[in-house]
């Protein structure tokens, strides 16, 4: 068994977790340095545009802003069993690939990253909901949408992406005036169904959940209130307006009972309980790359004075891998856990982290 630090606590999981975190070997030219967004369509959208589409009951959030290519496929020489992930050194294209990818999840879940492979993303991004306990599969359960911004038009993509083996069962429909295919799964995947949508030129949508993907097109059609994850939440006052990489999680009191992996619900498999928590923020420091950051908020604000008066944690979740996180209390009930993304082996022990506080709770 393994024990990692999750917002603060520890959480026990096994070694064999690492299998479903991104590749940190992805191809290190799918990591371009950010610059001003230049597509050739005029359907450009930013992060402000995407949080108002989200649905308003929203939990969970991550984004990445580009321009960068759509990752393919890993180095398979360089698998985690590998003695060398021990003390390989994580590359600055290691570390954008491994972002870049978190927003793409629904995407790399439909086996659409092959048939995207030289698209250019300007923004991806996506949204999260009512996690639950793993239904048959290793990971927590959830309503989601991947929002992925592109550089220029998706003229064809719909047709190509029917036309594959994979595909070639999914019903065409609509959802307003979206052009929507849906996919339900065979044998084991029975009971999953994805749904991609072509809402803008440049824009595309996968979703989990239909109800979900409706509200996201809803929204995208007629800017609603409440927005999602609202500019009061005292999150957004840590996060770095220039940072590239990032995401919140603003625990949901309703969810609580049902949410295996929120703190308001008690201990539990995946996190360590704790009834005055408020949310988490993690973010890839813009200015110190190697330097990413993940914020806890605990109305316990005894509680986060205490973890941080010690400075640093050790953490040594298995047999070769031991890395220190440093520990600091910038505000009451603020916790701040600081990683330095030096090596293989710490940079992917700092995502399977921020996979925990963002509601995927992991299970063998």
């Amino acid at each position: 068994m393994i024990r990692i630090r999750v917002c603060g606590v520890y959480v026990t999981a096994l070694a064999a977790l690492l299998a479903i975190a991104v590749p940190v070997s992805l191809v290190a030219e799918s990591s371009q340095s950010p610059k001003p967004f230049t597509g050739g369509t005029d359907q450009t959208v930013g992060q402000k545009d995407l949080i108002w589409w989200l649905p308003a009951d929203t939990e969970s959030v991550v984004a990445a802003r580009g321009p960068f290519l759509i990752p393919y496929e890993p180095d398979e020489t360089n698998e985690r069993n590998n003695q060398e992930w021990f003390t390989r050194k994580a590359s600055l294209a290691d570390i954008r690939a491994e972002l870049e990818a978190l927003p793409l999840e629904l995407l790399d879940d439909v086996d659409l990253v092959g048939t995207l492979k030289g698209y250019t993303v300007a923004y991806a991004m996506q949204g999260s909901r009512h996690f639950r306990e793993p239904n048959g599969y290793e990971v927590t359960e959830y309503e989601g949408c991947s929002i992925v911004v592109f550089d220029r038009n998706l003229d064809g993509l719909e047709t190509t992406i029917a036309q594959m083996p994979g595909w070639k069962g999914a019903s065409r429909g609509a959802i307003g005036g979206s052009q929507v295919l849906t996919w339900h799964g065979e044998g084991k995947d029975a009971e999953r169904t994805y749904l991609l949508a072509f809402p803008k030129p440049n824009v595309l949508l996968i979703a989990n959940n239909r109800n979900y993907l409706v509200e996201v097109l809803e929204r995208m059609e007629q800017k609603k209130m409440p927005r999602a994850l609202p500019n009061e939440l005292p999150e957004w006052k840590f996060l770095d307006a220039n940072a590239r990489f990032w995401g919140l999680r603003h625990y949901d009191p309703a969810q609580a009972k049902k949410d295996p992996t929120s703190p308001l619900g008690g201990d539990s498999a995946y996190v360590q309980g704790d009834p005055k928590a408020i949310g988490v923020l993690f973010a890839l420091d813009p200015k110190r790359e190697r330097s990413l950051v993940v914020t806890s908020f605990s109305r316990d604000e005894a509680k986060t004075k205490a973890e941080a008066s010690r400075g640093h944690a050790v953490s040594e979740p298995q047999d070769g891998v031991r890395y220190e996180v440093g520990l600091r209390n910038p505000a009451p009930g603020v916790l701040e856990e600081v990683y330095t993304l030096d090596r293989s082996s710490t940079l992917d022990y700092c995502l399977l982290a921020i996979q925990f506080a963002l509601g995927r709770g992991m299970n063998f």
